[in-house]
């Protein structure tokens, strides 16, 4: 993954991209037009074709505000997976050893996988985190922090 750049496209923000033998995944942060456009993070999974992406036929899911802290709280090891479903499409993300293992599907063999390596995680949980300490309006990253750590533990309840 790379941190990349602020897009031209107001619509978008900061993104990283991380890349697998046989899928890609971008994490792109946007805003939730339907809630005062309140910040969130696209997930954007898609097929390699050799050294390329084929970007045309991502599988695409926008984060909803009670799902960027649940995958956030995956992310910090505080939950073991997420699965995220929209109509007709999903994406899996689960913690395994020394990975985070994303599986993307949608539609009749529309099905892609990718390791994500400590590395990556690193960037693509610190873009996660960043966006929401802008969604909740949280200035101490201590007390963010605490927060999903408590919520997580209502997993265990």
């Amino acid at each position: 993954m790379n941190p990349a750049t602020v897009t031209d496209n107001p619509h978008f923000g900061e993104k990283v991209k991380c890349f697998g033998k046989q899928a890609a995944l971008c994490a792109e942060k946007t805003w939730l037009q339907k809630q005062n456009n309140l910040a969130t993070i696209n997930i954007e999974v898609a097929p390699r074709q050799g050294e390329s992406v084929n970007w045309q036929n991502k599988i695409t899911i926008q984060l909803s505000d009670r799902e960027l802290p649940e995958l956030c709280a995956v992310l910090m090891g505080y939950l073991p997976s997420i699965h995220v479903q929209r109509p007709g499409k999903g994406v899996e993300i689960i913690r395994q050893s020394q990975k985070l293992f994303i599986r993307a599907s949608a539609g009749a063999g529309r099905l892609y996988v990718l390791p994500v390596c400590i590395g990556d995680t690193f960037r693509f949980s610190a873009l996660l985190l960043k966006v929401l300490k802008e969604q909740c309006g949280l200035s101490d990253e201590t007390m963010l922090l605490a927060a999903l750590r408590g919520a997580a533990t209502l997993n265990r309840a």
